[in-house]
């Protein structure tokens, strides 16, 4: 993009949320302003939208910008979580007489990602951030169009965000692997980069050292996001592992499934020798053996909160910035066994399913 906002805020003399509702035709601008601006606009290179249709009927569109940086997360294994994301971006949309309009990236290139915002009919983008750093995401502070970014924060960017409240839920794991009398408490992180994966690390962490827990170096284990991979990787290390925690916290399902599956085909039992809890709740998960204790975090509400949010900024593109955290629970399942006594198998009532 040739100009960005900032940069037309500031020969202009004006805000950037007054250059933001020239560019998208709102009102609320004098007239010697708006021209001022888009003569400044044009020169830079930058070409306005069209104005909006004047019934604002349903050809106005949200985009739902899905990139797939490296494809470890972004993949068919996790295409249940996106697609929830998705019906509740649909949903609130339609709401509110805007259709839901889906593009996919695969691989990260900034002008790539800037030109999804060039469509006359799209009013505004969510971008899924699940791959994306911190620097990635920056080319999105000066978008032409109102932007939130979805499954990923970073409290430092200027922008909109909707993402899980990690480390509640991740107290919820610790203090469920405690009340069951675990305190040899293992780590599966991924090597994959991502925020969240990150996040829910540093929060297992902190919350044992809040908790009085030591956690034992040789107790963590980092494998790849995918499950072949990450099978793969968990075996190789277990090859050189004398002793397991009883406990192991896994950053996702997928990455626990790999786990598991290692673990058994080393002959060690799940749950009987160790305890394993994921974050996803993924459908997978009722079919495990065993099946899968999870942190479920409605992943619908997430893309309904997103909606509202890049449409309360299309209304006001000067309001503050927000970052939204949207909070989870844990389902009992039968991952999870209580030191001295039996695991949750065949025990409804301690189960937080619905």
């Amino acid at each position: 993009m040739a100009g960005t906002i900032r940069e037309i805020a500031e020969i202009a003399g004006v805000s950037q949320a007054t250059v933001s509702l020239v560019l998208n035709d709102r009102p609320g601008v004098g007239r010697e302003a708006r021209e001022r601006i888009l003569a400044i606009a044009s020169g830079m290179g930058y070409v306005p939208r069209k104005a909006l249709q004047a019934s604002r009927g349903p050809s106005r569109a949200i985009r739902f910008l899905r990139i797939a940086k490296h494809g470890h997360i972004v993949n068919p294994s996790h295409r249940v979580f996106i697609a929830d994301y998705i019906d509740g971006l649909e949903r609130e949309a339609r709401q509110h007489e805007y259709r839901l309009d889906l593009q996919q990236i695969h691989g990260f290139d900034r002008e790539k990602a800037l030109r999804s915002f060039d469509a006359d009919s799209v009013e505004g983008v969510v971008v899924l951030g699940t791959e994306l750093e911190e620097a990635d995401l920056e080319v999105f502070v000066d978008a032409p169009l109102p932007v939130v970014i979805l499954d990923t924060m970073h409290p430092c960017l200027d922008l909109d965000f909707v993402d899980m409240d990690n480390a509640s839920s991740i107290n919820k794991v610790v203090r469920h692997f405690r009340e069951f009398g675990h305190t040899r408490i293992g780590l599966v992180a991924s090597s994959t980069e991502s925020e969240n994966f990150r996040q829910r690390s540093l929060s297992f962490m902190e919350t044992m050292r809040r908790s009085g827990l030591d956690v034992d170096p040789k107790n963590c284990f980092a494998i790849d996001s995918t499950y072949e991979k990450g099978l793969a990787d968990m075996a190789r290390l277990l090859d050189g592992t004398e002793e397991l925690p009883t406990a192991l916290f896994a950053v996702n399902d997928i990455i626990a499934y790999g786990c598991i599956q290692a673990l058994k085909n080393k002959g060690i039992s799940v749950p009987g020798d160790v305890s394993v809890i994921g974050f996803d709740n993924l459908p997978s998960d009722d079919f495990m053996e065993p099946r899968l204790t999870s942190i479920r975090v409605s992943n619908g509400h997430m893309g309904t909160r997103a909606m509202r949010l890049v449409l309360d900024r299309i209304a006001d593109p000067s309001r503050a910035k927000e970052k939204v955290l949207v909070g989870g629970e844990l389902v009992l399942r039968s991952s999870v066994r209580a030191l001295g006594g039996p695991s949750l198998a065949g025990n409804p009532a301690n189960r937080g399913e619905e």
